[in-house]
């Protein structure tokens, strides 16, 4: 029963801190507000984040156990482009079901978890890793270097989509890009 409990309390914090982010912006929500708003003491804040930027962190965990669990497993079998389009999609949708206001939230200066790599990125390296192997990517490039250079389109997009207040579709939008960048790692014997 205890542990039930704090899982609805750090709830309760959690979707707090996500309605301020969306009203004031990441810098604009305080903790002190995010308290109030959740009927929380700070310490309480406290016992289930460090900081305002764990609060994000909850976020970035949900996409990549995602990506670990169901996207991974969906690609098998599956050529390097298709696996890219898979990836793609399921990244452009993901970002779609956190809402624009959510993702607006992530695109600030003080988001960390930009810069770091991880588990859904491993994925996608996987994926380069197979296609250069089985032929159907050039092997110009790192692994590495590649998925730094896709998830700077990737998230160039999504920035460009919040910018735009989501007037456009993303998912087509990303569809397209892909195209464009598979013609340039594409193996020409593989197209």
């Amino acid at each position: 029963m205890p542990y039930k409990k704090s899982e609805i309390t750090k709830e309760l914090v959690y979707k707090a801190a996500l309605e301020l982010m969306e009203e004031k912006g990441y810098r604009g929500a305080t903790i002190r507000d995010i308290c109030k708003r959740a009927n929380v003491s700070v310490g309480t804040f406290y016992c289930y984040f460090n900081t305002k930027s764990d609060v994000i962190r909850e976020i970035y965990l949900s996409g990549d156990k995602f990506f670990l669990e169901a996207v991974a497993p969906a690609l098998e079998g599956k050529s390097c482009p298709e696996q890219l389009r898979s990836f793609v999609g399921h990244y452009a949708r993901l970002n779609i079901e956190t809402g624009l206001d959510i993702v607006k939230v992530l695109y600030n200066p003080d988001n960390e978890w930009f810069c770091q790599t991880r588990p859904m990125q491993s994925v996608l390296e996987r994926i380069i890793r197979r296609g250069q192997e089985s032929g159907e990517l050039r092997l110009n490039w790192e692994p590495s270097q590649l998925v730094e250079y896709f998830f700077d389109l990737l998230r160039g997009i999504c920035y460009n989509w919040c910018v735009c207040d989501g007037r456009f579709d993303l998912e087509e939008r990303m569809a397209a890009l892909l195209d464009l960048f598979l013609l340039g790692i594409q193996n020409e014997k593989a197209c």
